[in-house]
């Protein structure tokens, strides 16, 4: 099984990531991929956005500047089209590698991508799954556990779908309203049910 997880910020898609891993699930981060793709100054993506906007969004060692690059793309809605069309497919370039290589090994794999749906993913997945909870709970989480302000929370969730939207396009919905445990048998029960079949 290869599942693709999604949610919005602040729904437990770590909590739920954690429990697959402890399951034996391989596990693939978007964001920690990412980053990665960001901290090689050499890789082809790296490449592409010289060529797209030369050494302005590197530093002065030649390592990209993603400070200087979100203020290229903030307020511009066509820049950051630009800046996604160069990302993205290096991106998917390294998840289908990863993908490839759990199939062959006939290895079950959760790949979590915050903007799964977003950045049109879902073919890579055999199934899709959303994490879920209140904006209320969403919100406090964020604010007790990653410091952010409310000006922060809605600049985040600005940029992507809600996190009902992301439900309903999602084959599977996991609720984190109750708690840890309250998701972790929800997962217990999707792998039952999908995968120990």
């Amino acid at each position: 099984m290869i599942l693709g997880l999604t949610g919005a910020i602040g729904c437990g898609k770590s909590t739920a990531c954690a429990f697959f891993h402890g399951k034996g699930w391989l596990l693939f981060d978007a964001d920690r991929a990412c980053h990665e793709l960001y901290g090689d100054p050499d890789s082809p993506f790296a490449r592409a956005l010289r060529r797209e906007w030369g050494e302005s969004c590197f530093s002065p060692e030649g390592l990209i500047d993603r400070k200087a690059l979100a203020a290229r793309v903030f307020d511009s809605e066509k820049e950051l089209e630009k800046l996604t069309s160069l990302l993205y497919p290096a991106l998917f370039e390294r998840m289908g590698k990863e993908i490839d290589s759990a199939r062959k090994e006939e290895k079950n794999m959760l790949c979590e991508v915050p903007l799964l749906f977003e950045c049109g993913c879902e073919k890579y997945f055999d199934l899709t799954a959303s994490v879920w909870s209140t904006a209320a709970l969403r919100h406090e989480r964020l604010r007790k556990y990653r410091n952010f302000t409310p000006e922060e929370i809605a600049r985040r969730e600005a940029k992507q779908w809600s996190a009902e939207r992301k439900l309903e396009a999602a084959d599977i919905a996991f609720v984190n309203n109750g708690g840890p445990d309250f998701l972790c048998r929800q997962i217990d029960r999707f792998i039952k049910e999908y995968v120990q079949k």
